[in-house]
């Protein structure tokens, strides 16, 4: 997960319409961190560092603190996906993940642990940089 000031970056699957993590299965023996890495970088183009974990999804996938350059930041709240990633992802968007329903993301029950994954994510952005 991404989280850009208010909001977290989620991909807009082409087949279902439907927002969710940019997310996927392991390769090799490659680490769950290697994996939100490469998933990351395959479906959205950012170099992310992958963080602590965060949360689990329903179906106990892991839900990473990923940060990206600050660039991310300047986008617009939709933007194209890059190139090489389009026969999955139609956009990547900038979401508030309170404003969202469990209708709008590809896998409902992913809405609590997305929620919860955004709190903890602005805490240890809190804690990382005290006032």
């Amino acid at each position: 997960m991404i989280r850009v000031n208010n909001s977290v970056l989620l991909i807009r699957h082409r087949l279902t319409g439907k927002l969710d993590f940019p997310a996927g299965g392991r390769e090799g023996n490659e680490t769950l961190q290697c994996t939100a890495h490469r998933e990351t970088w395959e479906e959205t183009g950012f170099n992310v560092e992958v963080g602590p974990l965060l949360s689990l999804t329903a179906s106990d996938m892991p839900v990473f603190n990923c940060t990206a350059d600050s660039s991310i930041a300047k986008l617009p709240a939709q933007f194209d996906a890059p190139d090489w990633s389009g026969l999955e992802v139609k956009l990547l968007e900038k979401v508030d993940p309170f404003l969202l329903s469990e209708d709008e993301l590809r896998f409902a029950d992913d809405l609590i642990p997305l929620r919860d994954a955004y709190v903890k994510a602005g805490k240890l952005t809190v804690a990382a940089h005290p006032l």
